[in-house]
C-alpha cells in the first residue's frame, strides 16, 4: 500500500505555491493587455511544464513535478476540484426563470447555436487523419466529440464581456444571456451523454435511453423544485449559530457536491451536476449576488487557476501544435457558433444587425472548450494535437469576442444610448 509521507506533503505545498503564484502573476500581465486571465493560467503551466522548463532544465522540472503516482494523484485531485467548481460558478450566470420567460427567440438561438456547429463539424472532423485520434477513439466517437465540443459557448466570458461594455442590462444582452444559458444547458447535456456513451463502450439502447430520461427527470426536478428547496435550506442555515456568510457559502458548495454526485450516480459525468447546481443557485432569489460573487471569487482565486495551470504540465505544446487541425477546429468552432446563433436570431425575427450581434456574442469558447478538451484527453478520444488545437481556439475566440461585440454595438447605436442614459443619471 502507498501512504503519504512528509516529502509528499512538502513537495505538494511547493507545487501549489509555484503554480498559483505563477498563474496569478501571468494573469495580471494578461489583463494589462486586455487578454483573458485564463491565458495567464494556461501559460503558467506551459512555462513550468515540458514545453519550456522541461527544455531549459529537465532535471529541475522532473524534481518539481516528478513522475510519481502519489504526487500526481494529489495534484490531479485539486485539478478536478477546479473543473467541478468552474462548472458550478459558470452556472451562476444562468437564471432559469428569466430564461424560460425569454421566449421563442432565445430558444431558437440557443438550440440552433448548438446544433449547427455539430451538423457542419461532424462531417469535417470525420475527414481528419486517424493520427489525431486518441487511443480509444474511432471515427464516430472522435468526430462526434469534437463537433459537440465546438458547439459550446462560454457563458461566463459572454457575461463578463457584456458587463465590461456596460450593456449587460439592455434587452439585447438579456436575450443573449438567456440564449447562451439554453445553449450551455443543452450543449453540456449532449456532451455528457456522449462521454457516457463512449466511456461505457458497450451499452444497450435501453440503458442509454434510461440514463437519458433519468437525467432529464433530474434536470426537470432541479429547475422546478431546486430553488424552493435551496431557499428552505438557506433559512435553516441562517437560523443556526454558525457564522455568516461562511455557512451560506458552505451550503452553496454542498449543493454542487450533491448534484455532482447524483449525476455521476445516474451514469452521467459529475460536471453536468455541478453546472445544474450552479443554475439552481443562480436562479434562487434567496441567494444574493454578494454571496454568489464571494463564492465565485474564492473558487476563481484558488481552484480554477490551478486546474488551468496543471494542463500544461502534461502536454508539450511545441510538439502538439500543428497548423492544419488547429485551423480547422478554429474555423468550425468560431464560424459554426456565429452562423448558428445568427441563423437562430433571423428565424426569431430579429433584425440583420441584431442577428450579427448575437452571432458575435456566441463566439467565445473560453474555459468551457478547454474543459471539454481535457475530458476528451482523459478518455483518450483525442491526442495532444487536437487538445492543443482546442485550447488555441478557446483562447482566440475569447480574445476576439469583446472587440467584435463592441464594434457591432456601435453599429446598432446601443453604446451611444447607454452613455446618454449614464450622463442623465449623473446629472
Amino acid at each position: 500500500m502507498h501512504y503519504l509521507d512528509e516529502s509528499h506533503i512538502l513537495l505538494f505545498l511547493v507545487q501549489i505555491l509555484v503554480l498559483l503564484g505563477c498563474a496569478r502573476t501571468l494573469s495580471i500581465i494578461c489583463g494589462f493587455f486586455k487578454i483573458p486571465a485564463i491565458a495567464g493560467d494556461i501559460l503558467a503551466g506551459i512555462l513550468l511544464g515540458p514545453t519550456i522548463l522541461g527544455r531549459i532544465s529537465p532535471s529541475f522540472q522532473l524534481w518539481l513535478f516528478p513522475i510519481d503516482q502519489i504526487q500526481a494523484i494529489m495534484l490531479e485531485t485539486v485539478s478536478w476540484l477546479g473543473v467541478f467548481f468552474l462548472l458550478l460558478s459558470s452556472g451562476f450566470h444562468v437564471n432559469i426563470g428569466h430564461t424560460l420567460r425569454s421566449g421563442r427567440t432565445a430558444l431558437l438561438i440557443g438550440l440552433i447555436g448548438v446544433l449547427f456547429p455539430i451538423a457542419i463539424g461532424y462531417p469535417i472532423f470525420s475527414t481528419l487523419d486517424p493520427i489525431y485520434w486518441g487511443d480509444k477513439a474511432n471515427e464516430f466517437s472522435f468526430a462526434l466529440f469534437l463537433s459537440v465540443a465546438a458547439s459550446i459557448t462560454a457563458l461566463s466570458v459572454v457575461a463578463r464581456s457584456l458587463g465590461d461594455l456596460n450593456v449587460n442590462k439592455t434587452p439585447q444582452a438579456s436575450l443573449a444571456l438567456s440564449a447562451c444559458a439554453i445553449n450551455d444547458i443543452f450543449g453540456w447535456l449532449l456532451f455528457t451523454l456522449v462521454m457516457s456513451l463512449v466511456a461505457s463502450h458497450a451499452v444497450s439502447t435501453f440503458d442509454l435511453a434510461t440514463t437519458f430520461l433519468s437525467v432529464l427527470g433530474f434536470i426537470f426536478l432541479s429547475i422546478s423544485l431546486g430553488g424552493k428547496l435551496l431557499n428552505f435550506a438557506l433559512k435553516l442555515v441562517k437560523a443556526t449559530s454558525l457564522s455568516q456568510p461562511a455557512a451560506a457559502q458552505t451550503l452553496v458548495i454542498s449543493v454542487g457536491l450533491l448534484c455532482g454526485a447524483i449525476t455521476q450516480w445516474l451514469g452521467i459525468h459529475a460536471i453536468l451536476g455541478f453546472f445544474i447546481a450552479g443554475t439552481i443557485i443562480g436562479s434562487t432569489k434567496g441567494i444574493s449576488d454578494n454571496l454568489r460573487n464571494s463564492v465565485s471569487d474564492t473558487l476563481h482565486a484558488i481552484f480554477v487557476p490551478l486546474f488551468f495551470a496543471t494542463l500544461g504540465l502534461h502536454i508539450d505544446f511545441l510538439i502538439g501544435l500543428e497548423l492544419w487541425p488547429t485551423l480547422i477546429f478554429c474555423v468550425v468552432a468560431i464560424f459554426g457558433k456565429f452562423i448558428g446563433a445568427w441563423l437562430g436570431a433571423i428565424l426569431g425575427r430579429l433584425s440583420s444587425q441584431e442577428s450579427i450581434l448575437l452571432g458575435f456574442i456566441f463566439i467565445p469558447g473560453g474555459a468551457m472548450e478547454i474543459v471539454v478538451a481535457t475530458l476528451a484527453l482523459e478518455l483518450e478520444l483525442i491526442g495532444q494535437t487536437m487538445f492543443v488545437a482546442i485550447v488555441f481556439a478557446a483562447l482566440i475566440s475569447s480574445i476576439l469576442a469583446a472587440p467584435l461585440i463592441g464594434i457591432q454595438l456601435r453599429r446598432l447605436g446601443i453604446d451611444k444610448s447607454i452613455k446618454e442614459l449614464d450622463s442623465k443619471d449623473i446629472a
